[in-house]
């Protein structure tokens, strides 16, 4: 075998993972755990975040340029660790991308779906979608569903403000009409949602099951091609990659500290 052809089926499987923000980190982070001898290359298009405010339109067009640069960095398998771009993006996506693309709705959707009643809370696109309603009714014709968009919950996250009297006090007030359903489980229909988890299970009750996209890593099967060593992970933003680092490793604790800005993204 020559060197070149060796040097090939040595090198390691390249994970690709994106979202608006650092909520997809929650997400990277499980799948970092399942495969730590990959390679990870996580964008967080950073100078368009929220994605939830915007038109179904626009986040195709972001989401399209963000998987052809994750493909030219070599991606074998994408996540988009986006709820409101899995949820109005996905299929567009999947129909020209040369390697396997996962959302993080479906998981999520079958954990939840054993439940009678079920509440889903996620931003202004996601929940105006309906697509989790569909997919839950489609699974179980007698299950109750109740949508709510919690539109502040992300830049609560972004700013740092996870765990503080503010985040706690935003958490009552959007989820009251939620808290009204008795709701069995309680699907977090946005990646940035899980670091809210304390308040958000505080306010509900013990007993509610809280149904993250994490929930995708155990659907997801990579036949990887090197099972030694650690890999690596390359972190690329489309704006302030400072703010990026430092609150990833705040609120997240992940280490990024070589961000790297990509500016054709603004």
């Amino acid at each position: 075998m020559s060197k070149k052809r060796r040097s090939a089926s040595q090198r390691r499987t390249k994970i690709g993972v994106f979202d608006s923000g650092i909520g997809g980190l929650t997400v990277y982070k499980e799948l970092r755990k399942k495969y730590p001898f990959c390679d990870f290359i996580y964008f967080a298009d950073t100078a368009h975040v929220p994605y939830g405010d915007k038109s179904e339109k626009t986040i195709i067009l972001y989401t399209k340029k963000i998987v052809s640069f994750l493909l030219r960095k070599k991606a074998d398998l994408i996540v988009c660790a986006c709820n409101t771009a899995s949820a109005v993006a996905l299929k567009s996506l999947s129909a020209n991308c040369p390697v396997p693309i996962h959302g993080v709705i479906d998981a999520a959707v079958r954990e939840a779906a054993v439940f009678s009643r079920v509440a889903v809370i996620g931003t202004k696109l996601t929940i105006k979608s309906g697509v989790y309603e569909k997919k839950l009714k489609k699974m179980n014709g007698k299950i109750k569903v109740k949508s709510l968009a919690a539109p502040l919950f992300v830049p609560l996250v972004e700013e740092g403000w996870a765990g503080t009297d503010v985040s706690g006090r935003v958490v009552k007030i959007y989820l009251a009409p939620v808290k009204l359903m008795c709701p069995e489980a309680l699907i977090l229909g946005c990646t940035h949602y899980p670091v809210l988890r304390k308040e958000i299970s505080d306010y509900m009750g013990g007993d509610v099951r809280l149904v993250d996209s994490s929930s995708v890593v155990g659907a997801i099967a990579l036949s990887v091609s090197m099972r030694r060593g650690r890999g690596k992970s390359s972190f690329y933003v489309s704006d302030d990659p400072g703010h990026f680092v430092r609150t990833a490793k705040k609120i997240m604790k992940v280490s990024a500290g070589r961000a790297k800005l990509c500016t054709e993204f603004l």
